[in-house]
């Protein structure tokens, strides 16, 4: 039998393990209840707060005086609801929203919190901020783009897309070349919906950027937005060495349809990459050229899907000529020509999306 001096330190680690588990029980206790009290809370003040809300935004001037001897908590719920209103109104509620948002000094608190020391803090606050859709936070945003998390940054660049004008915009672009991807997808996703605003800074990052991969953004962007203005752009990059440069700039023009685009979409139809033979023949279905039949002809020949598929297209879409160049297919003697003339046949205006 063990004496009782050896099982001494079993029994004190038996001990303290049992002591830290009442301890975390309590802890978990102490957690679930102030849940539930500050739920409870908030379901009772909740709605009374909302009354006072709506009556102060229906004010005119936007009346912030019932807040102001607020307790935190109902400051708290206050600013949540009114973030939670910011996301659906615009117009004049969406402006009300926001004055009450600064007179109540929540604007404030999040300019502050773009200089917490805390990165998902700092990204919280640009992310309010852009809701509220107030100029006087511009700066601070644009102070916000330069920082060191990824996180930030990004929705800084929200942010502004939501409140920012033109000129701020532009202030966007280069970021299409950011070090970090998920930042300069973000700045295209936000161009892309407001990216007319500055078609010109667009086109002049595409033409003068050292950035690859901001330039490849750039000319999609040209493509997605229409900016006829990038026809020459597009037409330079459709013969670069870069494939990559190739694939987006035939793209784009496919997307922009400039009449100068019609000789070199046919020599784009031999290029090495089925990307780019590919967006030739669906920019051709533009023209509508009878003199494209030949080349359009000789590029249902061709190894890949959905070059086959897309000049069959163009074909159809050109009308008589084209129609008689898919009869004939059918008699090809390769089995993959007769294929795909019998498919668009078949399936008229039913056809699948370019991936």
């Amino acid at each position: 039998m063990a004496p009782a001096v050896a099982l001494e330190p079993l029994r004190n680690g038996v001990l303290a393990l049992a002591a830290a588990i009442i301890l975390l029980a309590l802890f978990l206790l102490v957690e679930r209840s102030a849940a539930a009290l500050s739920s409870s809370r908030r379901s009772r003040r909740e709605p009374i707060l909302s009354r006072l809300l709506f009556q102060a935004l229906q004010s005119s001037p936007v009346d912030a005086g019932a807040f102001r001897r607020l307790g935190r908590f109902d400051r708290r719920l206050v600013r949540s609801i009114l973030l939670g209103l910011a996301l659906d109104l615009r117009g004049d509620s969406g402006d009300a929203i926001a004055t009450l948002y600064r007179d109540l000094g929540f604007v404030k608190r999040d300019l502050a919190g773009l200089r917490s020391w805390r990165a998902s803090r700092r990204a919280n606050a640009a992310a309010d901020l852009g809701l509220i859709h107030s100029a006087e936070t511009v700066p601070g945003l644009l102070s916000a783009l330069q920082d060191a998390d990824v996180r930030v940054r990004q929705a800084a660049v929200w942010a502004i897309g939501q409140v920012g004008t033109p000129a701020t915009l532009t202030g966007l672009v280069h970021l299409l070349g950011d070090r970090s991807l998920m930042v300069a997808h973000r700045v295209q996703e936000v161009l892309a919906e407001r990216g007319r605003e500055i078609a010109d800074s667009i086109l002049r990052y595409a033409e003068t950027t050292s950035s690859r991969s901001g330039r490849l953004a750039a000319v999609e962007l040209i493509g997605w937005l229409r900016i006829t203005t990038g026809a020459d752009l597009l037409l330079s990059g459709m013969r670069d060495l870069d494939p990559e440069v190739r694939v987006k700039s035939v793209k784009a023009a496919a997307a922009v349809g400039d009449p100068r685009f019609l000789e070199i979409f046919h020599s784009r139809l031999e290029d090495v990459r089925w990307e780019v033979r590919c967006q030739a023949a669906k920019g051709l279905s533009l023209f509508g050229a009878v003199a494209s039949v030949p080349r359009l002809a000789a590029a249902l020949r061709d190894h890949h899907w959905w070059v086959r598929f897309y000049a069959a297209t163009a074909l159809a879409e050109i009308g008589p000529a084209g129609e008689e160049a898919l009869s004939s297919a059918l008699h090809d003697p390769e089995p993959l020509v007769q294929e795909m003339a019998r498919y668009l046949l078949e399936r008229g205006d039913a056809v699948p999306a370019l991936p």
